[in-house]
């Protein structure tokens, strides 16, 4: 703890001025972030056949194999888990199944789901606040987070010395909060869901990972904003001294409890019953240089033996440091975010002029902390590395055979059309050593001008597709870690924001078409053929004009199914007849073709089918391969105008056995897996 002490001392008094710390503790990191919704390559297989034949991820189709062999004689249907990025880890997404029972967060409340019996069993309301809700399921057992409602509250200082020089920060009504982390236990019995604990942590919630039945919540603490700063009363400079030497005053003054992340365990009626630290304070580490000033948490939760006993221990793992992007092998874990960059002074955290903020873009780049997760019973802090600059998503990270491959982009396209500077990307090998994580290997070059819009690593191969007119698709060789290189490249208009290998080394794109000067078109689905890695292909190609997909930024949003070979994502189409709903889509390897299989529509929320509460109802109309079906051309309940009564847009869809269900805010839908059609919905109300 007084190393903790020290550190604020060291790195903390230094930077708070009279107005607390630049960027309110958030620092330039958040301005210049390269962020798609997180959205988080591919499983660390041990040789590259095993990758390219994987279907990744490999353990849908593993689950399909598996629960094929085990109950094609009348066992368990085969269902479809989470697409996740590595086999055998586990991400939160907003539904789940075991392959009887669907888990779903719509609307504020967690829904139950029987898929034998067609119908909802049971929910249970949310708070308020949890808007950006997900959950892990394990047998009889989930956890849902989300943000907290209120947070923690921060503690208003009182005015000092000094004849008014001074004043506590303005505050608006109610008193501001600590954003925190809410997360639920709930246990499924029979046909009912129970909240039995539920806690609130320090920080928001980056993402969350689970191997087997043990979860790791990665949280972003800002603990630091409970410190009581004042700000002047008048921008004079005896007001901006005094204010700034207060400040200095409360960090220099602030215990190591006051720096560390906690937690709290709220009753039925959500008063606080029991409190305490994430971790302890030989728990938390510091980089060499400056990192931010917050700290990223791992906080170790086994679903089998429920909340409490994890977040309690107080064996959290954490680094002073930002967070942004998690990516985790089944070893290890790692949190990136862009570098910490002093601003010029204080009060004003970011630079002054766009030429400025530019320059500090061009020049920012990534600090990646891993973690240690072998223990199931606690992760440990490991070791920090740095590659120049920024991350797109999680597929940009992947390790294998002990090394760490990372995408970058540094550099802006838009400056180099100003004539300021060129973008290009990277694929940067990293390696223990001597305690950090360092280069040992990297190529450079990819897409000068462009920007990385996706990025798949499969093996000892990886895939890098950039865009700004042309969607360049590189093939990059990583058998030599020491000596990456461009194996191949292919040029088509457009670009792909999410590629998903299925097997025979070929890769499904999704993303979008465009003209020649990059124009984007609508939704595009494409087969890459890519088993010479110095010749990749695009043997086919299907495209949905004005028309864009969650999937293209939501990998979860993605569905293969490779028994039936359908792809299947959500689309909302724009053109001529507007389309909301999900599309289906038959791909043929040896024939090299995508075709259209179906699609399926929700009802608008206002018009669900009033069959009873949860209770199925056949939908009125047979989507097929019509666009614009399931738009009611008549006016709906209380009077809903025509161009109002579009479908609800559809977020999800899973296997299970021959039907396949497609999730949306309306409820759940279930429709013949072949032909995409005999749907039957089940509304959530």
């Amino acid at each position: 703890c007084d190393d903790v002490r020290t550190w604020a001392h060291d790195e903390l008094a230094p930077r708070v001025g009279a107005y607390g710390f630049p960027g309110g503790g958030v620092g330039i990191e958040g301005d210049i972030a390269v962020e798609r919704a997180e959205t988080e390559g591919a499983a660390s297989n041990s040789s590259d056949d095993a990758a390219l034949t994987s279907g990744a991820p490999a353990s849908t189709a593993a689950r399909a194999d598996a629960d094929q062999s085990a109950g094609g004689d009348g066992g368990a249907p085969s269902f479809s888990d989470t697409n996740v990025q590595v086999e055998g880890v586990d991400e939160p997404d907003i539904v789940k199944t075991d392959g009887e029972r669907i888990l779903t967060v719509a609307n504020g409340r967690l829904h139950l789901a029987s898929a034998g019996r067609n119908r909802i069993l049971d929910s249970v309301a949310l708070p308020e606040s949890m808007y950006d809700a997900q959950l892990l399921l394990a047998g009889d057992r989930a956890i849902v987070f989300g943000s907290a409602d209120y947070g923690f509250p921060v503690p208003l200082a009182e005015e000092i010395d000094g004849g008014g020089a001074t004043q506590p920060p303005p505050q608006p009504e109610p008193q501001p909060s600590i954003p925190s982390t809410r997360v639920l236990q709930v246990d499924i019995d029979g046909d009912t869901l129970a909240v039995t604990d539920t806690f609130e942590l320090d920080g928001v919630h980056l993402s969350a990972r689970m191997t087997g039945d043990v979860a790791r919540l990665v949280l972003h603490a800002d603990p630091l904003a409970r410190l009581p700063f004042v700000t002047p009363a008048a921008p004079n400079p005896q007001a901006e001294s005094q204010a700034e030497q207060h400040n200095q005053d409360v960090v220099e003054q602030a215990t190591a409890e006051d720096l560390l992340p906690t937690w709290r365990q709220l009753d039925s009626e959500g008063s606080v019953a029991d409190e305490g630290p994430l971790l302890d304070c030989e728990d938390a580490h510091a980089p060499n240089t400056f990192s931010g000033f917050g700290m990223v948490t791992v906080v170790t939760v086994d679903l089998s033996d429920g909340l409490k006993p994890g977040i309690a221990s107080a064996d959290g793992a954490g680094v002073l440091a930002g967070g942004q992007t998690v990516y985790a092998s089944a070893e290890h874990l790692y949190v990136a975010a862009p570098e910490w960059v002093d601003s010029m002074s204080q009060p004003q955290p970011f630079p002054q002029g766009d030429g400025d903020l530019r320059a500090v873009e061009q020049t920012a780049g990534t600090d990646i902390h891993r973690f240690d997760i072998s223990d199931p019973t606690r992760a440990t802090y490991d070791m920090s590395g740095h590659v120049d600059g920024q991350l797109l998503d999680q597929f940009a990270m992947d390790e294998h055979d002990g090394h760490l491959r990372v995408a970058t982009t540094t550099g802006q396209a838009w400056i180099e059309r100003g004539g300021a500077g060129e973008s290009e990307s990277h694929v940067v090998v990293l390696a223990p050593g001597d305690g950090a994580l360092n280069q040992v290997g990297r190529v450079s070059g990819l897409g000068r001008g462009e920007t990385i819009q996706s990025v798949r690593f499969l093996g000892t191969v990886g895939y890098v597709v950039t865009f700004e007119q042309t969607d360049p698709l590189y093939t990059i060789d990583l058998s030599d870690p020491a000596a990456p290189r461009v194996a191949g490249e292919l040029k088509v208009f457009g670009y792909s924001a999410y590629l998903h290998p299925i097997g025979d080394g070929r890769l499904i794109g999704v993303g979008q078409d465009a003209t020649e000067d990059g124009r984007q078109l609508g939704t595009q689905v494409a087969l890459f053929d890519v088993r010479d890695p110095a010749a990749p292909t695009r043997v086919a190609q299907a495209t949905l004009p004005n028309s864009s997909s969650g999937a293209e930024w939501d990998h979860h949003a993605f569905l293969w199914w490779p028994d039936a070979s359908l792809v299947a994502i959500p689309v909302s189409a724009y053109d001529g007849t507007p389309f909301e709903g999900l599309v289906g889509y038959t791909v043929d390897v040896d024939g090299a073709t995508i075709t259209e299989r179906g699609r399926i529509v929700h009802p608008t929320e206002v018009d669900v089918p009033t069959g009873g509460p949860g209770k199925p109802v056949p939908l009125p109309t047979e989507p097929g391969t019509g666009t614009g079906a399931g738009v009611s051309g008549e006016p709906g309940p209380e009077g809903v105008a025509p161009e109002l009564s579009f479908p609800t847009p559809i977020l999800r869809s899973l296997v299970i056995g021959d039907r396949l269900w497609t999730m949306s805010g309306a409820g759940l839908a279930s429709s013949d897996l072949r032909t995409l059609g005999s749907t039957t919905f089940v509304p959530f109300a």
